[in-house]
């Protein structure tokens, strides 16, 4: 009798966890349940040139298979959003945030633990340059997760495609690879992702 209630606690105790565990929620359309959640955070988290507008969304979600535009869903909530991108060499997370009810609670790190166990290739992400505490922070929890920053220049387009480049850092949890592969790193990002003409020697502008 013990042990079969031992037994069925420990059953308990599992669906528990499946029931609260992280989920990826892939949307292909708009018109998804969770699209708006999407997109309100979405932009809530990042200024207008660092993400795309709503029909720049929405054409890349119609056209473009190598982007993968996750809801992240806890216990039927919406808790965040994971995009990313897949390539040949490489993935590229393009964005990634968690609603504010639900940050400090650990589904940032979550979400990366589940994303980096499902895949070999080597990850690649920009982050802002470290001019105040908030991208400080997100330096550093990358940091804990294994990322390193590539002492190259790097500067990320703008997603309109009139404006400015910004300057940023890049970030891989596979430093060597990403070193040795920086410009072919960057000519796809340009390239494949804004849609923005690559050159080696295009100059760094930034609007004082």
């Amino acid at each position: 009798m013990l042990r079969l209630k031992r037994l069925c606690k420990a059953i308990f105790k599992i669906l528990i966890k499946t029931v609260n565990m992280l989920n990826f929620h892939r949307i292909n359309t708009v018109n998804n349940q969770f699209f708006s959640n999407l997109f309100n955070l979405y932009t809530l988290a990042f200024p207008p040139m660092e993400r795309r507008t709503w029909e720049g969304l929405e054409h890349e979600l119609n056209y473009e298979k190598r982007l993968s535009v996750n809801a992240l869903i806890q216990e039927g909530e919406f808790v965040g959003l994971f995009n990313y991108w897949t390539f040949e060499r490489f993935y590229y997370i393009e964005h990634l945030a968690i609603s504010p009810k639900y940050r400090s609670q650990g589904i940032g790190s979550e979400a990366m633990g589940i994303f980096m166990a499902q895949i070999k290739l080597p990850i690649i992400l920009e982050v802002e340059m470290p001019n105040n505490i908030t991208p400080s922070r997100r330096i550093l929890f990358f940091e804990k997760l294994g990322f390193s920053i590539l002492s190259h220049n790097y500067a990320q387009p703008p997603y309109d495609g009139d404006g400015f480049l910004l300057p940023e850092l890049i970030m891989s949890n596979d430093i060597h690879f990403a070193n040795t592969h920086f410009e072919k790193i960057k000519e796809t990002l340009y390239t494949e992702v804004y849609h923005y003409e690559y050159s080696k020697d295009k100059k760094i502008v930034v609007d004082e």
